[in-house]
């Protein structure tokens, strides 16, 4: 099967967030098990600068508003051999930044992506794919094309249409005067597109796809229940009834390994895991937190935001420092958010260390030192931190929701299951009883050894969710009658 996988990151060269660690290993893993994948992604200035790549078009131009718009398809093969296509376009993609610049987007995301989309669809027609699968509202605009511009309709009558939402909350919004940018017939913006008097392309790609997928099964329940975590398209998204599905995201135990991590101070495994005492210490002696050997080490790696729950962080922090406990974050965000905790920082100088600089081998160095990871998310669609945690032997404490829920239950100190520990309410007392949960198990070693063994054991291969994608691929694409 020929998948041609439309999406604005991919790590390690062009990441935000999760959506790009997906966009790198769900390939991989398809490619693994038969299939034939292909990635297309911009052609950022961080990508360009740091792989070799091959022309395979020059002078292609698509529609914008009216106008043409020129670019080259450019190729590259990532370390796993899977071929990524990338859109040149120095205009739009030569920029210092993904999104934005200053903590600012970029005024004309909308077009950036827009154009993406459609110029992206011109490079998947050249490998007459039997699935496009767009990912996020940046590529939302594909699944909107494919099916609303008849030409684009004509090349792609025989290819199934696949949008996969990994945040509800970020819809690709513009102002009725965007429609224009799709050159597509008026119709479409009143029948899929319109949103309050707006435009917003996520429902037009949930509307249009032939199938949506969501990042986990708690996630898909969830924004399809109300507006809460719906957003507003908790309808559009029931209106796709058995063509909405959620599959799970993986974690890529390639990159996560601590047995092989060339991040850490020492290697370790289920097997042995004595080098993440080393992995401990070294995380404090760059964090400037004293070692202590008897107080547990609590790590987080997240944007600092209200969704991640930073909020609820901030209201529980003054009695998690009375706790025997410390506490180092990798996190960056909101500026608000960075100098409250800044300010905490200061008043707890022994127990709580932030590092706002992000970079991989820090967040590898956070996952192996820390003894448990901290996710009070106010919503996660599926979370991936959590996973690699889980691999590295460290317990996540994580608010039950979206895939948080998952992939993480309970740990009952009486018959030794479960894998870390689970508050259920949006409250900071019941974060404080989870963490205080947590320090009671510590205290206990072997049933901490236990608990550690449990996190090890949780598989959440890539190669799993893959077989679930492309057997789901096959059914629709059957159903559809496009096999």
């Amino acid at each position: 099967m020929k998948i041609a996988i439309i999406a604005a990151e991919i790590s390690p060269w062009a990441k935000v967030g999760g959506l790009a660690d997906v966009i790198s290993a769900l390939p991989a893993a398809l490619k693994s098990i038969g299939a034939d994948p292909v990635v297309i992604v911009p052609g950022y200035k961080a990508i360009l600068d740091r792989v070799g790549t091959k022309t395979v078009a020059r002078g292609q131009s698509v529609k914008l508003d009216g106008e043409r718009e020129e670019f080259a398809i450019l190729e590259t093969t990532d370390a796993r051999g899977v071929t990524i296509r990338l859109i040149d376009h120095a205009g739009f993609f030569g920029r210092s930044e993904i999104y934005g610049a200053e903590g600012r987007d970029y005024p004309d995301n909308l077009r950036r992506f827009i154009f993406f989309s459609r110029a992206a669809l011109v490079a998947a027609a050249m490998l007459a794919p039997d699935v496009i699968h767009a990912h996020d509202w940046h590529a939302a605009a594909a699944p909107i094309i494919m099916r609303a511009d008849p030409e684009m309709r004509s090349r792609f009558a025989r290819t199934l249409s696949v949008f996969t939402i990994h945040n509800l909350a970020f819809q690709g919004l513009g102002t009725r005067a965007d429609f224009a940018l799709l050159d597509v017939a008026p119709e479409y913006y009143t029948k899929d597109l319109e949103f309050y008097d707006r435009l917003n392309l996520m429902k037009g790609a949930i509307r249009l796809a032939d199938a949506v997928s969501t990042v986990s099964p708690t996630y898909a329940r969830e924004v399809t229940s109300g507006p809460e975590l719906g957003f507003g398209l908790e309808g559009v998204l029931r209106e796709k009834e058995d063509r909405f599905h959620g599959i799970l995201n993986g974690a890529d135990y390639e990159e996560w390994n601590p047995a092989a991590d060339p991040d850490l101070a020492a290697p370790y495994s289920a097997a042995d895991p004595s080098g993440k005492a080393a992995c401990k210490r070294h995380l404090r002696e760059r964090a400037g937190l004293p070692h202590k050997e008897t107080t547990p080490l609590i790590g987080m790696v997240s944007r600092m935001t209200t969704q991640k729950g930073f909020d609820l962080l901030r209201d529980a922090i003054d009695d998690l420092m009375w706790l025997d406990l410390q506490l180092v974050m990798l996190a960056a965000g909101e500026p608000g958010m960075e100098a409250f905790f800044r300010a905490a920082e200061r008043r707890y100088r022994d127990r709580l260390r932030v590092m706002v600089e992000f970079n991989s081998a820090s967040a590898h160095r956070v996952q192996a030192g820390s003894d448990a990871f901290l996710m009070p998310s106010r919503f996660e669609p599926c979370g991936l931190t959590q996973m690699y945690a889980l691999r590295y032997g460290t317990a996540p404490i994580v608010r039950a929701t979206g895939g948080l829920c998952d992939t993480v239950s309970e740990f009952d100190p009486a018959s030794g299951t479960g894998n870390g520990f689970v508050f259920k309410d949006y409250v900071a007392a019941d974060l404080i009883a989870a963490v205080i949960r947590t320090l009671n198990v510590y205290r206990d070693q072997p049933k901490w050894r236990r608990l550690m063994a449990n996190a090890f054991a949780a598989d959440f291969s890539w190669e799993h969710a893959a077989h679930v994608y492309l057997d789901w691929f096959e059914k629709l694409r059957r159903e559809l009658n496009f096999s």
